[in-house]
């Protein structure tokens, strides 16, 4: 389709241009029934829309926690500002939310979009599952050590979703994915719950710990995120969010002072979890480790969706 819907001139803009949908590719599967469209940029994003199930602070959290992760260093999607506009959602009804009383229309706007990473079909599209026998074949392995750190930081309430892609020298890349249980989760409600927000293949975490490292990444993160959720309020939309933004940021400042503290205390409940990879464990899964996005496999209709924010 060649038609472009282009946002009104009166918006308040992120901190990148807002970018409009003039194509709808498929409803995407998950809790906060994400879609993925294409942008009169010619790029692919997952948006995720306001006023999803999953809960009122969803899109804030997926804004602040692509934006911090960015900061920090740890690999993440872009995102931006995805402009619905009414004449779009009228031309595809698909993406329409569902629900047992049936199908509920989204409302025209900015929606939170987080660049495709890879391609949506072919020998570039993304796996989302990894199997214990591949783990060593991610290049990238140690940022899943950097990305629990955060994570603890955050009080991520999920498991921590990633996705995989393939480098021509085969090994993998893991971009991590899926950031709206951050922050106490969509309603902003901190509470412990120690390794609730490992990876699903706990052998990804095997002889990662290191003292030194670990000290190195917090060290980092009190220095760096500062500033960076300073800079990622400013530049998120307001109707992302109901709760109260300035209470967040104080307790997240709060939390990071106490980071050392956080970590020691999840660790002590939950890293005797992460045991060292044996054989068996290794050959549980076909070696390929593959799963793709949208395949039957049943493992796949676990996860909430394939963003990637």
């Amino acid at each position: 389709m060649g038609i472009e819907f282009f946002p009104s001139k009166n918006l308040v803009h992120c901190s990148s241009a807002i970018l409009s949908a003039n194509k709808f590719i498929r409803k995407l599967n998950g809790g906060s029934q994400s879609n993925l469209v294409q942008a009169n940029d010619s790029k692919y994003y997952v948006v995720k829309m306001m006023e999803n199930p999953q809960g009122s602070n969803v899109l804030a959290n997926e804004s602040l926690g692509a934006a911090v992760a960015r900061a920090v260093g740890l690999p993440v999607a872009d995102s931006k500002g995805i402009y619905l506009s009414d004449t779009f959602i009228d031309s595809f009804p698909a993406l329409w939310f569902e629900s047992p009383a049936g199908r509920r229309r989204p409302n025209k706007g900015v929606h939170f979009g987080s660049l495709f990473i890879g391609q949506p079909s072919g020998p570039q599209r993304p796996n989302e599952y990894i199997s214990p026998s591949r783990v060593d074949n991610i290049a990238n392995r140690q940022d899943f050590l950097g990305m629990y750190i955060l994570d603890v930081w955050a009080n991520h309430q999920d498991t921590r979703q990633a996705v995989f892609c393939r480098s021509s020298d085969g090994t993998q890349k893991a971009f991590f994915i899926d950031h709206g249980h951050m922050f106490g989760g969509p309603e902003w409600m901190f509470q412990d719950r120690p390794g609730v927000a490992f990876h699903l293949e706990k052998n990804i975490y095997a002889d990662l710990w290191n003292e030194d490292q670990v000290a190195s990444w917090i060290s980092h993160f009190q220095v760096v995120i500062p500033s960076a959720l300073s800079y990622a309020n400013v530049a998120m939309q307001s109707q992302w969010y109901k709760g109260k933004v300035d209470e967040l940021i104080g307790r997240l400042t709060e939390r990071l002072c106490r980071l050392p503290e956080l970590v020691r205390a999840d660790v002590d409940d939950c890293w005797h979890l992460i045991k060292t990879r044996t054989i068996n464990e290794r050959l549980r899964l076909p070696d390929s480790g593959i799963l793709d996005f949208g395949t039957s496999d049943g493992r796949g209709t676990n996860l909430r969706d394939p963003s990637v924010a």
